[in-house]
């Protein structure tokens, strides 16, 4: 169960006597995004995990590594015929998956964006970020959950942003990146409750990985008061996230320190 960051009066809500020690990723992984930045840096951190048996790392082009635990696998997230091709490679390669990241994320390329108002509103950019940052992960987890439903206490986890928080938007702005990842918080959510019928203790989590000094984030660091972090640092910040969480806290939108943020 996360504690990371939670205040005292929030500690005490919880049962203490449910409260587990860190459980260490382990055996096989499937990272979504493996080739960002982000996902770049969590790829390193679980080939350095020794209880780490096997990564099947996912990306539209394979990035060099030479770690003999690490499979790549071709994925184009706004093509549902990749996504399906991939959901089939993963079932051909591994009987059980024991925990999966989807690290993918839009905000700014070639399509455009971010939109500063609703006078730049592009249809065909909004396709693009909602499948790259909702539609396509969430096809990828439905793709994975017969592998998942195998695993002993599978965990789920999701890169989202707190832009993507209805209560916490302040500043408007930013329409597709903050619509898109709202939208993956109500379907992490949504999925959360299906799973927990499962008999396995499955826990699915949205967790804000913080500003952090990627492709995707790095044009809009200048003006935070907080300076980002590495992606290395933030790497850190989401396994120890995840070494924390437990079936109680399915269906949460945490922070990188493990607090709730606001829907």
């Amino acid at each position: 169960m996360v504690a990371l960051g939670l205040s005292s009066t929030e500690e005490a809500k919880r049962d203490k006597s449910k409260i587990s020690l860190p459980r260490p990723l382990s055996g096989t992984v499937v990272l979504l995004g493996a080739g960002g930045g982000i996902g770049a840096a969590l790829l390193d951190q679980l080939c350095r995990n020794g209880h780490v048996k096997q990564v099947l790392a996912l990306h539209p082009r394979e990035v060099s590594t030479c770690d003999p635990k690490v499979v790549w696998l071709p994925l184009d997230l706004t093509a549902p015929a990749s996504i399906a091709s991939c959901g089939a490679a993963l079932k051909e390669r591994v009987a059980v998956v024991d925990t999966l990241i989807c690290a993918s994320g839009y905000l700014h390329g070639a399509h455009g964006g971010p939109e500063k108002s609703l006078a730049e509103l592009l249809a065909a950019d909004l396709v693009h970020v909602m499948s790259i940052n909702a539609t396509g992960p969430l096809q990828l987890l439905s793709a994975c959950l017969p592998l998942l439903k195998r695993a002993s206490a599978p965990r789920v986890c999701f890169l989202s942003a707190q832009v993507g928080s209805i209560t916490d938007n302040r500043l408007g702005g930013w329409y597709g990146y903050r619509m898109s990842k709202a939208a993956l918080n109500m379907g992490v959510k949504t999925a959360a409750i299906e799973l927990e019928r499962w008999r396995n203790e499955p826990s699915v989590v949205a967790v804000h990985p913080g500003t952090t000094l990627s492709a995707l984030s790095r044009p809009f660091t200048k003006r935070r008061k907080l300076p980002p972090v590495s992606v290395a640092e933030c790497a850190e910040r989401l396994v120890s996230v995840l070494e924390h969480i437990g079936a109680d806290d399915s269906g949460r939108f945490l922070n990188y320190q493990g607090a709730d943020l606001p829907w």
